[in-house]
């Protein structure tokens, strides 16, 4: 990789760190502290959804329009929108801010990861294209690795949450100069318009060229496998552990067991994924969460939990790096804002109705329930992705 070409890879993948420790520090408390406002467990997982579907709705046309007008400028715009989303929490005495900063969560990822994926894959040669995306995602992986922990433990040492979102806000507005004094501006302001314009109108026949590509049609049905499982975690995760007995402290360390995992690991199955493929690792992948899920509502000890958490990041780190790999190199660069925008917007869509599915079980059911229902779900995956085999 060019010096040039570096810098603004080095760039990303630092805003990717910063942005993500900031909001992965509320991950071990933000669901308890939810059901603490007297919200019940079944409406926080539909709170979290409004976040997917807002992704749902607006990554694939923020992904066209940041392919003509520049992506740097969405990059920072989303970030900034990311740094202020603790504040509203901090900020909550009811169901109406949560609601409102699960909003504006959605819209700063939405116009953040796109662009800055399709920005990330054109620094890498055409055949490196899964490395370039494992590299990527290592971004946020190694923060997520010690945002819970560090969360975990502020929860212990502060007699509330809210002093905590304070800190979170902080950390993740630092990844705006990050980002805007080592990027140069691309954006073609004589082309904003009519940009603007024409990619929006030429949205819906895009769509459908892309999913006529089989290989993309078949990477995103696997991302939505994946999402409509993983997706889940953050919700429900520290409300199974925190009902099993378990402290935020440790329910931060297995959330950080499972990001150190995939941390590890995505660099590495980036490049395997090269080399052998893109089926096996996702095969792979699926079939380690249904182990994982199943296994979960049984766990009597810590160190338990923190071991199926990680098998449960290792089983995501297989998975959706290599899908997208596999959108990303099915089509030309020109592209690869919308191809990246489709990926999270499917990405969306399945943890949206993952949420939905799963809030339900719980409504009717229990937790332990409703993460036996997810190993099942993956199972049913993992035969989905079999038929479509030729494809990956």
């Amino acid at each position: 990789m060019e010096g040039r070409n570096r810098k603004a890879f080095l760039a990303i993948f630092s805003a990717n760190f910063v942005s993500t420790f900031g909001e992965t520090i509320p991950q071990p408390f933000l669901s308890i502290f939810l059901t603490g406002l007297g919200i019940p467990a079944p409406i926080v997982g539909l709170i979290y959804n409004v976040r997917n579907i807002v992704q749902t709705l607006v990554r694939v046309p923020i992904g066209v329009v940041s392919d003509r007008l520049g992506r740097r400028r969405l990059m920072l715009i989303g970030l900034t929108l990311l740094s202020l989303v603790p504040l509203l929490y901090y900020a909550s005495d009811s169901l109406v801010l949560p609601f409102i900063a699960m909003m504006i969560g959605g819209l700063g990822i939405s116009l953040y990861y796109p662009p800055a994926e399709a920005y990330a894959s054109k620094l890498f040669p055409p055949e490196r294209v899964g490395e370039a995306m494992g590299r990527f995602h290592l971004g946020w992986a190694v923060s997520s690795i010690i945002g819970p922990s560090v969360g975990g433990f502020l929860a212990i040492h502060f007699p509330t949450y809210r002093p905590i979102f304070i800190l979170a806000s902080a950390v993740t507005l630092v990844s705006v100069p990050v980002l805007w004094l080592n990027t140069e501006d691309d954006s073609n302001a004589s082309d904003l318009k009519g940009g603007l314009k024409a990619s929006l109108t030429g949205l819906p026949s895009l769509l459908a060229g892309f999913l006529r590509n089989r290989r993309v049609l078949a990477a995103s049905i696997t991302t939505f496998i994946h999402s409509f499982c993983n997706w889940v975690i953050p919700a429900f995760f520290p409300l199974l552990a925190h009902g099993l007995g378990f402290s935020e402290a440790i329910i931060g360390l297995s959330l950080t067991a499972n990001a150190l995992v995939m941390g590890l690991s995505l660099p590495i199955i980036g490049r395997l994924s090269d080399r052998v493929g893109r089926f096996l690792p996702i095969i792979s992948g699926l079939s380690i969460s249904v182990v994982g899920f199943w296994a979960l509502p049984m766990v009597d000890e810590a160190w338990k939990l923190a071991l199926l958490m990680a098998l449960v990041g290792l089983g995501a780190s297989l998975v959706f790096p290599v899908s997208q790999a596999a959108i990303m190199e099915a089509l030309p660069e020109g592209e690869r804002g919308a191809g990246a925008g489709l990926w999270g917007a499917i990405l969306s869509l399945g943890g949206t109705l993952g949420l939905l599915a799963t809030s339900l079980v719980v409504s009717l059911s229990s937790l332990e329930r409703a993460f036996q229902f997810l190993a099942a779900s993956t199972l049913v995956g993992i035969a989905a992705v079999s038929l479509m085999r030729r494809h990956l």
